[in-house]
């Protein structure tokens, strides 16, 4: 009998040498050596924060969430690049207009 596992991403039952989640596709094991973090503030210091997160480095991903919903993600390739920096600063910006309360979720490559 084969051993299965479960993917992080979609909950999919995965057989235990697979490389790659049969449902969504996600990479089976890529959390190995990412800390995850997570912030609770307030709209107005939505914009500041993630600006702060980005020019740290060592990110992954940035997920925005209000009551669980995810609101934007913000992957390390789009991060990384200083050209498409401005359009997503602006949709942090706007998002940040709406909400009052909000949870920012760091991905970091140890």
């Amino acid at each position: 009998m084969q051993k299965t596992g479960v993917c992080a991403k979609c909950q999919a039952r995965l057989p235990a040498n697979a490389k790659f989640c049969s449902q969504c596709g996600a990479r089976v094991g890529a959390d190995r050596g990412v800390r995850k973090e997570e912030f609770e503030i307030s709209g107005s210091e939505l914009l500041s924060r993630v600006r702060k997160i980005i020019h740290e480095g060592n990110i992954r991903r940035i997920v925005i969430k209000q009551e669980g919903k995810i609101l934007m993600e913000i992957p390390l390739t789009v991060a990384a690049v200083g050209a498409l920096l401005a359009p997503i600063l602006a949709a942090v910006g706007a998002v940040a207009a709406v909400v009052t309360n909000c949870t920012i979720q760091v991905e970091r490559v140890e």
